[in-house]
């Protein structure tokens, strides 16, 4: 079954100044919405740049955790008392695990920067939109009434 095909909004600011709203400068607000969504589209995009970088190092480390995995699987299976194999043994699990430890906090700290990042421009983003209209209603009240 095919897909049904979307087309993208046009000039947003077409939408708005469509509805004439008894003088307010309806322009200003699809100027400020045509900005809120560029923000979004940035935001969508920090997300995919993050979740890349994270799926690179995750498969960074799981490559250098299979080559050390291998090396450390010869050392075991190499001839020797079983005291000493199991010392390897432990020391092996010791390591692995204090290095998925660190990589599972690495790859935490990716994500909560990319989260805090996007969070900053939305919030700056909404700020100044909230900011924008509150002065444009302000203009809008001050002006004289239009006949």
């Amino acid at each position: 079954m095919p897909s049904p095909k979307t087309t993208p909004p046009g000039d947003v600011s077409k939408i708005f100044t469509s509805f004439p709203f008894a003088g307010f400068p309806l322009d200003h607000l699809a100027v400020t919405q045509r900005r809120n969504v560029e923000t979004a589209a940035a935001v969508v995009q920090l997300t995919v740049d993050s979740w890349q970088t994270v799926f690179r190092r995750q498969l960074d480390m799981f490559t250098q955790s299979a080559t050390e995995g291998s090396t450390d699987l010869q050392e075991l299976l190499s001839p020797g008392g079983a005291q000493e194999k199991l010392a390897q043994h432990a020391d092996f699990f010791k390591s692995s695990f204090q290095k998925g430890i660190s990589n599972f906090r690495e790859v935490s700290d990716i994500l909560v920067k990319s989260g805090s990042e996007a969070t900053d421009l939305l919030a700056k983003s909404v700020g100044e939109s909230l900011a924008e209209l509150k002065g444009s209603l302000a203009k809008y009240e001050a002006e004289p009434a239009r006949t």
